[in-house]
């Protein structure tokens, strides 16, 4: 019998959130079937025809009941995750975030917890390397008044 291998392309956004110089972190839960008790920043998958801005903060709200503003696309990342027999090619776009308040009600169903720290706690052991990047990434970019400068940024509700 041979196997066919199945292969799907996957555009997700994440939610690099900031508020008062500090960072937010969620830890997946433990029923989570990718990267289950990891900690990572509010992410999810853009819906067909969803404006990727428009997608980050419906992901960090339905995760965090947070509502954020996104100022600027930091950055992004590649990389492969498997659902089912499916081989997925993922593409992450990360969105500097700012929220006006930090009282965290997370979705109990994907994250058992939820932390605040400093911008400047790179070496966190909370912070895996791809999550390191992404929060140096944002701390570089409102470190260069980027992101609070913004002309118009997007906020979606």
């Amino acid at each position: 019998m041979t196997k066919i291998k199945h292969e799907e392309a996957t555009i997700l956004v994440g939610a690099a959130t900031v508020h008062d110089g500090h960072f937010l972190l969620l830890k997946r839960s433990a029923s989570e079937s990718f990267l289950p008790n990891v900690w990572g920043i509010p992410a999810g998958k853009v819906e067909w025809r969803e404006d990727p801005r428009k997608a980050c903060v419906r992901e960090l709200l339905e995760e965090t009941g947070l509502r954020g503003t996104v100022t600027e696309l930091i950055g992004y990342t590649t990389f492969v995750s498997h659902r089912g027999k499916a081989e997925l090619s993922n593409l992450q776009l990360n969105f500097l975030v700012t929220v006006g308040d930090h009282e965290v009600k997370l979705d109990k169903g994907s994250h058992s917890e939820a932390r605040w720290i400093s911008l400047d706690d790179v070496d966190s052991d909370l912070l895996d390397p791809f999550t390191r990047k992404i929060m140096i990434q944002a701390r570089d970019h409102l470190e260069r008044g980027k992101g609070l400068t913004t002309a118009s940024p997007w906020t979606f509700h």
